[in-house]
């Protein structure tokens, strides 16, 4: 619920009416305009009223209602910009337009999050969600958001155009680093770095398991011997307790290193010679971004 309440007036615009083609006074007619809408639940109309009051005589004090106008009408990145500029700038704010701009840029902020975004080749060009992304060659840009899910649109000459679906879930959402195919590369490309490392991991594993079958052929060996001794009655060792456990202790570690040979091998040999499987498409399960319109807002100011 709306809690409403008026302002009093601000003293840089106290005294006697001025003439009409004074931009005070159109700028201030546009004021008592968008608050009359806004009282009305009108927030977009009252929103255009309040920019055009701004346009007309930049006080930072509009920017109070307008940021709270932008809220009501889901624009939190503006918002936020609109109520950080009047806590920056209007020294001769009222304390409780002070506390309602507060209050409002946190509940504005609830809805906002950051990620950094990195594109190449340079001279590559984004948007997001259709509205372009100022970027720097070789660094990361912080883009400002609305929690949700949105569409990320690459491009730059010479090279493949590319989507993307950026998952903004907190005020900080990991990094995004992409890069561009050039035109005429391979279509199959972008796919030979997943094969490559898998093909890696294979042959590692399959090498892990091939020394492990060793250890394993080396400790089996060494049981069998020292059985031999501990049975044979002409032996030295025969029924002796420490050959037995020394024994038993190589046989426990062929074992071990047999199974541990037959899992690496046969997982590297899948990661070597089995497909990869195809990617996954967030775009069919990934939830939409929403606009949330909840309690605790500002009032609109009566006066400036």
């Amino acid at each position: 619920m709306l809690a409403a309440w008026i302002a009093a007036a601000l003293l840089a615009f106290a005294g006697p009416s001025l003439a009409q083609d004074d931009p005070r006074e159109r700028s201030r007619a546009a004021f008592r305009r968008g608050v009359s809408q806004a009282h009305e639940g009108n927030y977009a109309a009252a929103r255009d009223a309040f920019l055009e009051a701004y346009k007309i005589f930049p006080h930072p004090s509009i920017l109070l209602n307008l940021g709270i106008a932008r809220a009501h009408t889901g624009q939190w990145v503006e918002a936020e910009q609109d109520l950080v500029h009047f806590l920056a700038d209007d020294g001769g704010a009222q304390p409780d337009e002070l506390s309602s701009a507060r209050a409002e840029l946190a509940q504005t902020r609830s809805h906002l999050g950051t990620f950094r975004l990195r594109v190449s080749p340079d001279g590559a060009r984004a948007t997001i969600d259709g509205k372009p992304i100022a970027l720097i060659p070789g660094a990361f840009v912080d883009v400002r958001t609305t929690r949700g899910v949105h569409g990320l649109s690459l491009e730059a000459d010479a090279y493949e155009p590319a989507t993307s679906k950026v998952d903004v879930e907190a005020e900080r959402a990991p990094n995004v680093d992409l890069s561009l195919t050039p035109v005429g590369a391979p279509a199959t490309a972008p796919g030979a770095r997943p094969a490559d490392r898998r093909r890696t991991l294979g042959g590692f594993l399959l090498g892990g398991g091939i020394v492990a079958a060793a250890v394993g052929v080396y400790a089996g060996a060494q049981a069998i011997s020292l059985a031999n001794q501990y049975n044979t009655k002409s032996n030295t060792n025969y029924q002796d307790p420490a050959t037995k456990a020394r024994g038993v202790t190589f046989r426990t570690s062929a074992d071990v290193a047999f199974v541990a040979a037959l899992a690496m091998g046969g997982v590297g040999l899948y990661f070597l010679f089995a497909p990869p499987p195809p990617l996954a498409s967030s775009s069919s399960s990934a939830p939409q971004a929403g606009l949330v319109l909840g309690p605790g807002f500002g009032g609109i100011a009566g006066s400036f």
